[in-house]
């Protein structure tokens, strides 16, 4: 949501206080609406669960850890970025802002190697900043206080199963690697300051409860945390600036990245160690959808608008091997022709499908690409879903702000009773009614009609009730430059190309036809941080 939006709402809540299903859920909203930072937070939701915590931190230049504050990051990010306006040599050249460019600058920073940063975006945060934020690992304090046994082993086994049923030996090897590094590597946020809830949660397509939700909204805390401390290890972050292509020597060396500043000018960065390509994917891109993945050209996408792909392009040129180009992860998002998504389905235990008509069709904690193709295959591939208030009381404030506005624009819809939540929507009032029932019978037998796993599934019966289109939307694409488990960027013959290493969703055939829900930013802090350690052995 956009600053402009947000103060849109919270003048219309004089007129949204005066529906009775509104006002009884969005007076707690309405009383923080105010602007907080260029970013625009609620303000009276506080950053993580401690006030004390927040002062500090804006009472101090830059503190070493705790709550950053969003200005007080822009600032220093201007500052150094006009002071270091003419570097164009540093150890490690990143081009991506998002979760893991700055995951290696943060741990290259700490390694000692100086760094640049290219960010084509105002801010940085790419599509880690508006991701849900849920973050999967084997964590044996958290899900041992809630009595669940994990290993990195059954970890494992389900990455593989989901990411092909036969994988080489170059895939293994990274998906073990991400099985086994993902809790050391949540440590090291926490370590940064990035905090986490003591929940365990089983998120959309996660298949087990091994995901955690961190407290500051969506994925902004761990863009604040890692670029604070890339900053104060000396990292140059440059905004405005797009990386294009890669200087390369005649042997093929990649050497530096050429880049297009705000102002129109290329510029050349060198990079005495190597060279990151960390800008994302293409998912916003709807000419590489339609060259790569024509499936889903006409579908919408929620990403953030800098995720176009050309440096995988660039990579390509440079000799780098490009791979699953065609697998594209989709999740529940705004239909064509809607103003906005709503994300109603993050918790599974919280949220059921429905179709047309009001019924179920699918479990909800199943394959993100199952329930792609199920939804896909419905009459005009559109889906709803249906939370009660307890639902969406348990997500973040910045979901819940999306579901207020939702309403407004008339991309979702609230209701006092389930009657009439259906004829706002169209469905049959008996259908919808029976449809929950029988949904919260099976939570009461342990058995669900659909197969779902419903022990910590929560009954749909507090009043009021949301509902919200769940069309099919792309929300990943996993395809990119092949990698090894050091995030090594692999010619076509799989050998390592000197000097380029690439990470986050620039790096394909990792997660395959079914990504894990909550993988995505392990994914990316797992490898950014791995390609640091990995360009520093390199020399």
């Amino acid at each position: 949501m956009t600053p402009l939006e947000v103060q849109c709402l919270s003048q219309d809540f004089g007129r949204l206080s005066r529906r009775t299903v509104l006002e009884k859920a969005a007076r707690p909203l309405a009383a923080g609406l105010l602007l907080s930072g260029p970013l625009g937070l609620i303000a009276g939701c506080h950053r993580a669960d401690d006030t004390e915590t927040e002062k500090t931190a804006a009472d101090d230049a830059f503190p070493p850890s705790g709550v950053i504050d969003d200005e007080m990051l822009a600032e220093r990010i201007a500052e150094q970025a006009v002071k270091n306006d003419r570097l164009r040599t540093a150890d490690l050249v990143i081009a991506g802002g998002g979760g893991a460019g700055l995951a290696a600058a943060a741990r290259a920073g700490e390694l000692g190697m100086t760094v640049i940063l290219l960010e084509k975006m105002p801010e940085l945060g790419g599509n880690t900043r508006i991701a849900s934020g849920y973050y999967a690992a084997v964590d044996p304090l958290r899900q041992g206080a809630a009595g669940i046994t994990d290993s990195p082993e059954e970890f494992l086994a389900l990455l593989a199963e989901n990411a092909s049923p036969g994988l080489d030996p170059v895939r293994w090897a990274r998906l073990r690697r991400l099985a086994n590094d993902a809790l050391p590597v949540m440590r090291w946020l926490e370590g940064l300051g990035v905090r986490f809830s003591n929940d365990v949660l089983e998120i959309s397509g996660s298949l087990f409860p091994r995901t955690y939700k961190p407290l500051q909204p969506n994925g902004e805390g761990y863009i604040r945390q890692l670029a604070a401390a890339a900053l104060r290890t000396g990292a140059v972050i440059r905004t405005h600036t797009a990386a294009e292509s890669l200087v390369t020597s005649p042997k093929g060396r990649v050497l530096g990245v050429r880049a297009r500043t705000r102002d129109g000018r290329t510029i050349e960065i060198h990079a005495n160690r190597g060279v990151l390509v960390a800008s994302g994917g293409f998912a916003a891109s709807r000419d590489m959808i339609a060259r790569f993945a024509p499936r889903y050209a006409d579908l919408t996408h929620d990403n953030a608008p800098g995720i176009t792909g050309e440096m995988l392009l660039a990579a390509a040129r440079a000799g780098a091997q490009l791979v699953d180009m065609d697998e594209v992860q989709c999740q529940p998002g705004c239909p064509p022709g809607g103003t906005r998504r709503v994300r109603f389905h993050n918790d599974v235990n919280r949220f059921i499908f429905l179709d047309r008509c009001g019924r179920r069709f699918a479990a909800e904690d199943g394959r993100r690409d199952m329930l792609r193709d199920k939804i896909l295959a419905l009459p005009d591939a559109m889906a709803y879903a249906l939370v009660d208030d307890d639902g969406f009381r348990s997500y973040n404030r910045l979901i819940q702000r999306e579901a207020v506005l939702g309403v407004e624009s008339g991309d979702a819809w609230v209701a006092e009773t389930l009657s009439e939540l259906a004829g706002a929507v169209g469905f049959e009032p008996d259908i919808l009614e029976e449809t929950v029932q029988r949904y919260n019978r099976g939570i009461a037998d342990g058995r669900d009609a659909f197969g779902k796993h419903v022990a910590q599934a929560r009954p749909i019966v507090r009043s009021p009730y949301w509902l919200a289109p769940a069309a099919m939307s792309v929300h990943a694409t996993s395809g990119g430059i092949f990698t090894d488990e050091n995030a090594c960027a692999l010619d076509k013959d799989g050998r390592p190309i000197p000097g380029l290493w690439a990470a986050g969703e620039a790096a394909g055939g990792l997660h395959g036809p079914n990504q894990l829900g909550g993988c995505g930013l392990a994914d990316a802090f797992v490898f950014g941080r791995a390609a640091a350690d990995s360009i520093l052995r390199a020399g």
